[in-house]
């Protein structure tokens, strides 16, 4: 009798545990996704900072997406002109669910935003 209660218990809670390890497994991923959108910020600053060109600088957020479709990342870059103006470089992203299971149940769209900020290093052409 109590091998036959065990059975039953462990079978309506494995769909539960199931579930929250997903769930840890989504937090990880956006987690990664919103660090990796932070490292494109950087990289399009930095590009921004050397060439004062605003088509390198998105090239180079495109380069450094790592995980990211870089396609979907909606670029802002400051149009800086003097050696010394900030260059500011704003990115968002709408993170999706990755998660097979998940993301029949659950639709999540959450908005992931970058900035960086660097000092031009030469006038812009």
């Amino acid at each position: 009798m109590d091998r036959g209660q065990t059975t039953l218990e462990a079978a309506l809670a494995m769909p539960v545990v199931l579930l929250a390890l997903l769930l840890i497994v989504q937090v990880g991923i956006v987690v990664r996704d919103a660090l990796a959108l932070d490292q494109a910020a950087r990289e399009g600053a930095r590009a921004m900072a050397i060439t004062a060109s605003p088509d390198e600088t998105r090239a180079a957020v495109e380069r450094s997406a790592g995980p990211l479709d870089a396609t979907r990342i909606a670029t802002d870059v400051s149009t800086a002109k003097k050696r010394g103006d900030p260059a500011d470089v704003d990115l968002s992203y709408v993170e999706e669910l990755h998660i097979p299971i998940m993301s029949k149940i659950v639709a999540l769209h959450l908005p992931l935003r970058a900035h960086a900020t660097m000092r031009l290093e030469r006038d812009a052409p």
